[in-house]
């Protein structure tokens, strides 16, 4: 099975959401693997190009099988940034990286560009991904005034697009005394008619096991991959 991971914008957690669901599959006994189609903004270390997000998904478990198959230094939306490096980013490459994790994992974690309208080339774009990829969508979003609204363009555009969204997870909340943000899980449920699958806490210092634990106890794995998970049951009972 593979879950496409997007959001509602930069900077709301994708790859904190990503690792920690990875870490604690893998924890659980399945075999994941996290994949990043495009990295952009990457940093240089000895004379090679290396993406920050799967240095984070290897430092939350190094078990993990990671794949990145583009990485750019250039600091923007992945059009942009390949063309800004004279690169053409080709769809079988995407396609052919993710399948050959496919058949060593019952799980592949694939973490994209911000929403599922963000063009990769000229001839596909992050939905055309999902579809190929025969992928859910788990849309993670940062907790504000505006994100109802851009939840609600996303979930209409997936379903437009035949897209199938598993849930929503709300990351970085914080308990302030905001009424759009204290009813925005409600508003999603009843507006997008998708449900609220976590409500993850603000992290100030973030640790392998501190993440498993988080997701472990924030995160409704069992909605999000369909599925009874026998050592979350035998806890529970």
């Amino acid at each position: 099975m593979n879950l496409f991971i997007v959001s509602d914008k930069q900077g709301s957690g994708k790859t904190f959401i990503s690792a920690g669901i990875a870490a604690t599959m893998q924890s659980l006994g399945y075999s994941v693997s996290y994949y990043k189609p495009v990295q952009t903004g990457a940093v240089k270390q000895d004379c090679f190009m290396h993406s920050q997000d799967v240095a984070f998904v290897k430092r939350i478990d190094p078990n993990l099988k990671t794949s990145v198959s583009y990485v750019f230094g250039t600091d923007a939306i992945p059009i942009l940034a390949a063309k800004n490096e004279n690169v053409n980013i080709q769809a079988q490459n995407l396609i052919k990286d993710c399948r050959d994790l496919q058949f060593s994992s019952d799980f592949v974690l694939i973490e994209g560009f911000n929403g599922i309208m963000t063009p990769l080339s000229e001839n596909i774009g992050i939905a055309d991904l999902v579809k190929v990829m025969h992928s859910k969508l788990l849309i993670v979003a940062e907790p504000s005034k505006d994100a109802l609204e851009k939840i609600l363009l996303m979930v209409h555009y997936a379903r437009h697009e035949n897209l199938k969204v598993c849930g929503v997870i709300l990351n970085k909340f914080l308990h302030i005394p905001d009424i759009n943000v204290k009813n925005l899980a409600v508003l999603i449920e009843t507006y997008a008619q998708v449900p609220v699958l976590g409500v993850v806490n603000f992290l100030s210092d973030i640790t392998p096991l501190g993440l498993i634990d988080t997701t472990l106890h924030s995160i409704d794995l069992q909605t999000i991959f369909e599925m009874k998970i026998p050592k979350l049951n035998n806890n529970m009972e």
